[in-house]
């Protein structure tokens, strides 16, 4: 089961979408962050540069941002696709829930 997010999906988003996903981004140390063309964990919340990072969501993550933003109503499994809301389907439930987030933003 796919765990998080991956830079190419965060490289999909425009910049207006990167930019209210910072804006809505509370780091935590051990997360993990897009930095340019690598990622890393976060160790020390001190060596955050919200500015040049983008956080690489996991599923709790992107669960909680829909749950807070009242944006998450149902999940389940269709044979072998994770359905989010009715509307976002995937294979792995994070990239239904990425799509649904997306949405958001």
């Amino acid at each position: 089961m796919k765990q998080r997010i991956t830079q190419l999906q965060i490289a999909e988003l425009s910049s207006e979408q990167t930019d209210k996903l910072r804006s809505r981004w509370k780091p935590q140390e051990g997360d993990y962050i897009a930095i340019g063309d690598h990622e890393e964990m976060i160790y020390y919340l001190n060596g955050v540069d919200r500015i040049k990072s983008l956080p690489l969501l996991n599923v709790g993550q992107i669960l909680q941002f829909l749950s807070e933003h009242g944006r998450i109503h149902a999940m389940h499994q269709d044979d072998r696709e994770w359905v989010v809301n009715d509307r976002y389907r995937a294979g792995e439930l994070c990239d239904a829930l990425w799509q649904a987030l997306i949405d958001c933003l």
